[in-house]
């Protein structure tokens, strides 16, 4: 395999199957044949709904590595990736045994001490800003601290959380049932399933039961046995799973399924009900309520995509880049362990002055990080309105 076709391949393996390490309780369900995206969960928070980050999305992102790795685009790409095959090829390594090798691995955030190792961050920074995930942690506890006081209000303002929690159920469901029509043919059918799946679930949570994995599987939709309605189907169950989603947050009020189910037999008797609802449960802060929830959720969003951003960069340095096709022998152990921790630290310092030139994923990179700045950002003013 060519110099080329190893670093396409390692890329794109990177985006399609990232590394991504739990953070603050957030963790990531991986594909399975029940859904089509990545999905990650807020496991501390209960209020914040899980995020789908499609595989559409993910095919897109892999798409860019082509371009990314291309020699006349990327040139220091493959200078950097020359040394690092050369000092593959020799597999010095500071000992594990040397009493600064753990501590140096953490302050230089390497799995070993190698310079192989580090020369892996020059190659990954010709494609990713290199000061990305050392500043992911700093990114990540503004998260912890505000979700915490942003579920801290919802929970002490439970009326105005549920009125929220309705309406959205509402606003969601109009949204994706308007999809299930005759001018689609695979969702049409399933029309009347979808609906009666929702309604099974609302009254098996009204009687305090757990909506598991063996819903999902229990549950088909028309047209699974052809891969021609592969697309159609995942459509269904991602839609089915995100309003089973917002009905399992209101299984704590038997009064807001009741209202979902009217919801799912008859619009007009729905809206009446909604109405009497409101007027029994009349609060001030419902907009208040609604806009820390949304831009919990939004914050939520964005940081899960930095999670997955750095599970990429994390996997294409730790893992892909690893299985280079190269002949090494065996581990050598340095005579000079701390001529050799220099040499390493030296090379990490040095990858953090490249800029990356790999175009359109650079550019992901930077502005998510944008995004979940601006996101958590309208949170913090959200909850400060608040007070």
């Amino acid at each position: 395999m060519n110099d080329y076709d190893f670093l396409h391949q390692a890329l794109e393996q990177a985006f399609l199957h990232p590394i991504v390490f739990s953070a603050n309780g957030v963790s990531m369900v991986d594909y399975s044949n029940l859904t089509d995206c990545l999905r990650f969960n807020d496991n501390l928070h209960h209020l914040i709904l899980p995020y789908p980050l499609s595989n559409e999305s993910i095919k897109k992102y892999a798409a860019l590595s082509e371009k990314a790795v291309k020699q006349r685009h990327n040139v220091q790409l493959y200078d950097e990736y020359k040394i690092y095959k050369h000092f593959m090829g020799e597999n010095t390594i500071v000992p594990t045994n040397y009493p600064e090798t753990q501590s140096m691995c953490e302050l230089l955030n390497l799995p070993e001490l190698s310079r192989q190792a580090a020369q892996r961050k020059k190659v990954s920074a010709t494609i990713f800003p290199s000061n990305f995930m050392s500043e992911c942690p700093n990114l990540f506890e503004q998260y912890r601290i505000l979700a915490h006081r942003a579920e801290e209000y919802l929970q002490a303002n439970l009326q105005a959380y549920n009125l929220t929690l309705i309406n959205d159920f509402a606003l969601t469901y109009k949204k994706i049932i308007k999809k299930f029509n005759i001018s689609d043919f695979i969702l049409w059918i399933n029309k009347k399933r979808f609906r009666y799946y929702l309604n099974e679930a609302a009254q098996l949570l009204k009687s305090h039961q757990v909506i598991s994995v063996e819903f999902y599987e229990n549950h088909p939709f028309y047209g699974e046995k052809y891969d021609i309605a592969h697309y159609k189907i995942m459509q269904c169950k991602n839609n089915l799973k995100q309003l089973l989603f917002l009905l399992q947050k209101m299984s704590h009020e038997p009064q807001l399924l009741s209202l979902a189910q009217r919801l799912l037999a008859d619009k007009k008797i729905y809206n009446d009900m909604f109405v009497k609802y409101r007027n029994l449960h009349k609060v001030e802060n419902v907009l208040t309520a609604s806009s820390v929830l949304h831009n919990l959720q939004n914050a939520f969003n964005k940081y899960s995509l930095l999670l997955y951003l750095e599970g990429v960069q994390f996997a294409f340095e730790n893992k892909y880049l690893v299985e280079m096709p190269v002949k090494n022998q065996p581990p050598l152990p340095t005579i000079s362990p701390q001529n050799e921790i220099k040499k390493i630290s030296k090379i990490v310092e040095e990858s953090k002055k490249i800029i990356p030139v790999s175009g359109k994923i650079s550019q992901i990179y930077t502005q998510a990080i944008k995004d979940y700045k601006d996101a958590i950002q309208k949170l913090s003013a959200s909850l400060d309105k608040s007070l």
